[in-house]
């Protein structure tokens, strides 16, 4: 049997960022997801930052006071209020935020602003209150 050559020697792994800056990464990451209407899960963040997703979720709730999750819809709801100021049809931001259909974008609005404790901002193309007489 011959005797096995040595291994060349491993390049040196790149050096990881800050966690820090990994969580600022992981922030803009899903802001521009959420923006675009792409769907995004906060396992996929973690993994590109090199972190595990409960690690990743647990700190960036301690870096920015709320979950992951609960961002991704923050921002999300934000860009739907904007789209729909613009005059956008409800179909059409309920696309644009990355949902399947209006009912979704509804219930993600009243959602937000029960959390922010406003009323939610009426849809272009919510049915009509029933009038009672």
């Amino acid at each position: 049997m011959l005797p096995l050559a040595p291994l060349p020697p491993r390049p040196a792994p790149a050096p990881l960022r800050s966690t820090p800056e990994r969580l600022q990464l992981g922030r803009e990451r899903i802001r521009q997801a959420a923006e675009s209407g792409q769907r995004i899960r906060s396992y996929e963040v973690a993994l590109d930052l090199d972190l595990s997703e409960f690690h990743f979720a647990r700190l960036f709730r301690a870096a920015f006071g709320r979950s992951p999750h609960t961002y991704y819809d923050e921002v999300r709801a934000e860009r739907a209020r904007v789209l729909l100021r613009e005059g956008l049809s409800e179909g059409e931001v309920a696309r644009r935020v990355g949902f399947r259909r209006p009912a979704e974008l509804r219930s993600l609005l009243a959602k937000r602003a029960a959390a922010e404790g406003a009323e939610a901002a009426p849809c272009s193309e919510s049915q009509p209150s029933r009038q009672q007489g």
